[in-house]
């Protein structure tokens, strides 16, 4: 369980990343064409199939740029950040509280934004509707007896990493709107991966659950009625732009120019459709909207002051 004091630290984290900017910055050289291109990307879900699934995008993005491309898998939402800063990381699929993070450190540049399927809130699958971006979601137990956002005081919500926009960031900051103190009224304990924390829900070991909105998708194969057993209790107002396809910007031009048109191609070949929408819920690519991310830049600093 993560008391009041580990939560402040972990918020902190947020600006502590940001703070460090300015002293940050690497002004590093481009991958040589000889040496493989690292691509990293921050799993949705815990089990350890992610980096066996995300070795067949790699070996598609190799064959688009006529290159290998070697895929790894961070470890939380802050650890490709600093892989980013250090170049060690050349590709990163970043959820977007952590894009604006490393892009803030000036370690990451938006090429594309993912398009993904609008979610049913009701029933979290998929519409034939893509958009651009997506709302938080707060779970209870259906027969939890929560019907608002005052029931949930004194309770326990399962949340994520500092640094996840759709696990902490956005419904923290709309909790301090609605008059509940995450410290104070709430108990906040951090697990790992959007999966586990709805799971935490269903097994009863918190009240609630941060959620990215359709997050119950991730179980619905293994537990079909997962939607009759977890609910949705609030959505964020504000919308979260989806993720970021990023390189370093130390990443040559013409190399980048590359690697948009690879994550094109792979979208629209059937192959490498099934695998961008496996891993991540991606139905395709369009140029990145850097003013897509302010909204994110505005609650991940309302969320340090919490």
């Amino acid at each position: 369980m993560t008391n009041p004091k580990t939560l402040r630290c972990l918020a902190a984290t947020v600006m502590t990343l940001l703070s460090i900017a300015a002293t940050g910055c690497s002004t590093g050289s481009a991958p040589t064409a000889d040496e493989p291109l690292v691509l990293q990307f921050v799993p949705t879900r815990t089990d350890s199939d992610m980096q066996a699934e995300a070795q067949p995008l790699a070996t598609l993005l190799g064959d688009e740029l006529g290159r290998e491309v070697e895929v790894t898998i961070a470890t939380d939402y802050s650890t490709i950040v600093e892989a980013m800063a250090a170049e060690q990381v050349d590709i990163g699929i970043m959820p977007p509280a952590t894009y604006v993070l490393a892009h803030e450190q000036g370690a990451a540049e938006a090429l594309l934004q993912a398009q993904i399927p609008a979610m049913d809130p009701e029933t979290a699958q998929p519409t034939d509707e893509l958009v651009d971006g997506f709302r938080g979601e707060i779970l209870v137990g259906a027969d939890s007896g929560i019907t608002d956002l005052e029931d949930l005081r004194g309770r326990t919500i399962a949340a994520q990493n500092a640094a996840s926009a759709s696990g902490y960031i956005f419904p923290a900051v709309e909790l301090g709107e609605a008059g509940l103190d995450i410290h104070d009224d709430l108990t906040l304990t951090t697990v790992s991966g959007i999966d586990s924390a709805i799971m935490a829900v269903l097994d009863g070991d918190v009240d609630a659950a941060f959620a990215f909105e359709g997050g119950r998708v991730l179980l619905s194969k293994d537990i079909e009625d997962i939607t009759d057993k977890v609910k949705v209790l609030y959505l964020t107002d504000e919308r979260i732009p989806n993720d970021a396809i990023a390189v370093h910007p130390a990443v040559d031009d013409g190399l980048k120019e590359s690697i948009r048109e690879a994550f094109f191609a792979i979208a629209d070949d059937p192959e490498g459709h099934e695998i961008i929408s496996s891993l991540y819920s991606h139905e395709g690519y369009v140029e990145a909207d850097q003013e897509a991310y302010d909204i994110v830049r505005d609650y991940t600093e309302r969320a340090s002051d919490l």
